[in-house]
């Protein structure tokens, strides 16, 4: 299994698009012309801004997430442990996708969500959450998903913005909205419904099957990957990031996030 990628129209076992100095210099545009065109996002959303882990684009302020507390909400089983209480014990919650389909969730103030391509941008049931919660909705590169939907979208729902971060892997969009998250300066980032596949069990979209690529040794290792990443090069402090699920019955990452802060020490 590839630490970085290996080719920028190709998926696979990797946990990096890039080196950190790669990355800036040229490795974070090459993605953004590859799947956006640059041109387009600078005129039609202000331009965009790298750091060593992240390219954003400028049109929406993110500064109120500095030093703030976040929870990121993913499909899998331990989301099951959500409470009204849980959720507004932090500044700001991050979810993705279909989160939209999910009872609790539907009529529940998300913050922030990551819209992958496997979500219809016209679906009344999303469209109608949007309306009445304003979210801010973030895309990422997609090799289904063309820069025109992705246009024709912020122009009816200006909440929107374009990110890439230097940090992939086949954990999904929770690991990656945890990393967005302490970008953007969150003092706190937990997480919640990262879980693997060891139950067939989605609490976004019942009977959606486990992807074909499903390694738990794999995903574990990727685990381990990630959460280095967040404590010793994005520097979160241990107490500060956390996954509720750990210990849930259907996580197959129980014990990971422990073995990695004791290594810490």
């Amino acid at each position: 299994m590839s630490l970085y990628r290996k080719n920028i129209d190709h998926g696979g076992w990797f946990s990096f698009n890039a080196t950190a100095e790669e990355w800036k210099s040229e490795y974070a545009e090459k993605m953004l012309d590859y799947f956006f065109t640059s041109s387009i996002i600078e005129r039609s959303f202000g331009g965009y801004t790298i750091t060593d882990d992240l390219l954003i684009t400028s049109n929406i302020n993110f500064s109120g997430v500095k030093d703030k507390s976040v929870l990121v909400i993913g499909a899998g089983p331990s989301s099951s442990l959500m409470s009204k209480q849980l959720l507004d014990s932090y500044d700001y919650v991050f979810t993705c996708n279909h989160f939209f389909k999910n009872n609790f969730l539907s009529g529940t103030k998300i913050n922030l969500v990551l819209i992958g391509d496997e979500v219809d941008l016209k679906s009344p049931q999303f469209l109608k959450y949007i309306e009445e919660y304003s979210p801010i909705i973030g895309f990422e590169h997609s090799a289904r998903r063309t820069m025109l939907e992705v246009l024709d979208f912020k122009r009816s729902y200006p909440r929107s913005f374009v990110y890439l971060t230097r940090y992939f892997s086949r954990l999904g969009y929770v690991a990656r909205a945890c990393v967005l998250a302490r970008c953007m300066g969150a003092s706190k980032v937990d997480f919640i419904g990262m879980d693997g596949f060891k139950k067939r069990v989605h609490l976004f979209q019942k009977g959606k099957k486990p992807p074909r690529f499903n390694d738990p040794e794999k995903f574990k290792q990727q685990a381990k990957i990630f959460y280095e990443y967040m404590l010793n090069d994005l520097r979160i402090t241990k107490d500060n990031f956390n996954n509720l699920g750990e210990y849930h019955e259907s996580s197959i990452y129980t014990g990971i996030m422990n073995e990695v802060k004791n290594e810490a020490n």
